[in-house]
């Protein structure tokens, strides 16, 4: 028979996805094995953590000892492993003394040595390796002891009615589904093409909650297009892969990627769930809350990191994109607004920078348009964001009357905005290049040219020529110690965008020819940091951030809810940081200006 358990209450050995036992091949029904459980429970909380078993090495013992700090503070009940317990060829045997070196001897937290219940969640273990079919390839000579899986066909149809019957007889309000491999990722590995074909319909079919898994040297959460299944992997147990990203077809359902060591911590009510990642120092990294009343993610957030850094800031400035400005305070804009007043005050910032789309959904229909003081004078009202406003226009701004949106009467309604096609604004050591992107787009000449006003920048040939030429003049001849380029569009995203051709092709050589070292801009709705690849040794690598960007071989955090960015500067240092909706950071880096150096807080 395929071998997968379904645990109520076990101790770590058992919660192995890993492991097989030699039962009966003709059963089409797994063993239940239930221990001791409470009565009256009302939550079940664990730990997930995979990819782990190295002797201590690679942050392993370090991961393993927060693990035990968090374990105690939230009083877990159980851990689940999601697999490749022991590296780099699992155990000669049952004596093997690696298991204590990798297991015994580095789990020791008081928190983890205890038998684990659970009473409202079934979870089902499932062998995931025989499906992937590279592994059965003689010819590349692996390595694998297939010993009570042949025959192949005959063991996965076993397993697949295996879980259909388990998931079909569970009365459980939770189901989750812990395998090795993953079903969806954005990782090394990517989708596991074998498990979307053969396992995912069953889970969907009985509307599994969570699939969770390892393989993939990460931490990431996607969920389905509907939001009903989500995809959670926890393979950062010791050696992670950085910047290896695969680029996969799901970044409309990526919610959050790092590509660190952690682990992650599950809660489980009758009708709330709670998913928190945690990187190797015990820092929480995301947050998301599932109701079991909606069947669907309702609210995320990711608790606050100090910043070490910031008594060394001496020129602070805050970016804002897609504000939804035209919605009044709409859609969380006015609690975005109002965390951005607060840490605008704690930083002591000089400015602030709009990268676009500032009045939804059509831009403002003149210089009198009601909708400028409704979402913006009456919204940014907190005293630390009475300093100036450096805006250009986005896709939507282009909507409406691009003219009022850049006229001076809007400077006597609010004197804070200062909004043009493309400019550059000089702050001390700092020069900031913010450049009109929108006319780049091809599509937006194709298939709506009517919805655009292009006044003022046809014909487009000429108008872009001119940017291109007027903005390389100016980097050349920049004395700034930093430059900074912002744009509307992205250069590089795995948003929902996705990368922006067009300024690839014609907009990043010149960045590349000048070093600039950070692109900021906006459009997808989210919060991104990738830098590039490539980069000499000595040179500054290139940023790609802010409230959406990010590059597909070199992702750094990715977070698809809302939320700002603030930027400190010296003369030698850059801290940028992550805020969410609440004003929580959400992900901090600094970037030296000499070398190419980077510590993330």
């Amino acid at each position: 028979m395929a071998q997968f358990w379904s645990n109520s209450i076990v101790i770590w050995p058992l919660l192995l996805s890993c492991l097989c036992l030699n039962l009966a091949r003709n059963m089409a029904e797994f063993p239940r094995i239930e221990h001791y459980h409470k009565r009256n429970i009302a939550r079940i909380a664990f730990l997930v953590v995979g990819d782990w078993g190295r002797g201590g090495n690679f942050n392993q013992s370090r991961v393993a000892s927060q693990m035990g700090v968090i374990g105690k503070k939230l009083g877990i009940d159980f851990v689940v492993s999601t697999g490749d317990n022991f590296y780099n060829d699992g155990l000669k045997g049952v004596n093997d003394p690696f298991f204590q070196q990798s297991f015994t001897s580095i789990y020791t937290a008081r928190s983890l040595q205890k038998p684990w219940y659970t009473g409202i969640v079934d979870i089902v273990f499932i062998d995931t390796t025989p499906f992937v079919g590279k592994y059965f390839d003689n010819a590349k000579n692996q390595k694998f002891d297939w010993k009570d899986v042949l025959p192949r066909d005959k063991y996965l149809s076993a397993l697949r009615k295996s879980l259909h019957v388990a998931l079909s007889k569970s009365r459980a309000p939770w189901k989750i589904v812990v395998g090795h491999h993953t079903i969806r990722s954005i990782g090394h590995h990517g989708d596991t093409q074998e498990i979307v074909d053969q396992l995912l319909p069953i889970l969907e079919a009985h509307k599994v909650d969570m699939y969770i898994n390892g393989h993939d040297h990460c931490l990431e959460h996607l969920s389905n297009k509907k939001g009903t299944m989500h995809f959670l992997t926890s393979g950062g147990g010791s050696k992670a892969w950085k910047n290896d990203i695969h680029n996969g077809k799901n970044n409309d359902t990526m919610h959050f990627y790092y590509d660190g060591q952690g682990f992650m911590y599950v809660s489980l009510m009758h009708r709330m769930a709670n998913v928190l990642f945690y990187d190797v120092s015990g820092k929480p990294l995301y947050h998301m809350r599932i109701s079991m009343s909606l069947s669907k993610q309702s609210n995320r957030y990711s608790p606050a990191c100090p910043n070490s850094a910031a008594h060394q800031a001496k020129r602070c400035y805050k970016l804002s994109g897609c504000w939804r400005l035209g919605t009044k305070g709409t859609f969380n804009q006015s609690a975005v607004a109002r965390s951005m007043g607060e840490v605008g005050a704690k930083l002591g910032i000089d400015f602030v920078v709009s990268t676009g789309d500032n009045f939804y959904k059509d831009g403002l229909t003149g210089v009198r348009d009601p909708a400028f003081a409704q979402s913006f004078t009456n919204i940014y009202t907190a005293r630390s964001l009475q300093k100036p406003w450096y805006a250009i226009l986005g896709n939507h701004d282009y909507h409406g009357n691009t003219k009022a949106q850049l006229s001076p009467l809007l400077r006597k309604r609010d004197k804070r905005w200062n909004c043009y096609r493309s400019y550059t604004v000089r702050a001390g050591f700092l020069q900031i290049f913010l450049v009109d992107t929108s006319p780049f787009k091809d599509n937006y000449f194709v298939k709506r040219p009517n919805k655009f006003n292009w006044t003022g920048v046809l014909p487009r040939k000429t108008y872009i020529s001119n940017l291109l030429k007027d903005l390389d003049t100016a980097l050349k001849t920049s004395k700034a110690a930093w430059k900074i380029v912002v744009g509307h569009h992205p250069i590089r995203s795995i948003g929902k965008q996705g990368d922006t051709k067009e300024l690839l092709e014609k907009l990043l050589p010149i960045l590349e020819a000048n070093k600039i070292p950070i692109y900021i801009n906006g459009h997808n709705h989210c919060l991104e940091h990738i830098n590039n690849t490539g980069c000499k040794k000595n040179s500054i690598q290139r940023h790609f951030f802010s409230l959406c960007i990010l590059y597909k071989n070199n992702l750094k955090f990715y977070y698809d809810g809302q939320g700002f960015v603030s930027v400190r500067l010296t003369k030698r240092q850059a801290n940028v940081t992550f805020y969410d909706v609440s004003g929580q950071t959400l992900h901090s880096f600094e970037l030296k200006k000499f070398g190419t150096e980077e510590n993330e807080v």
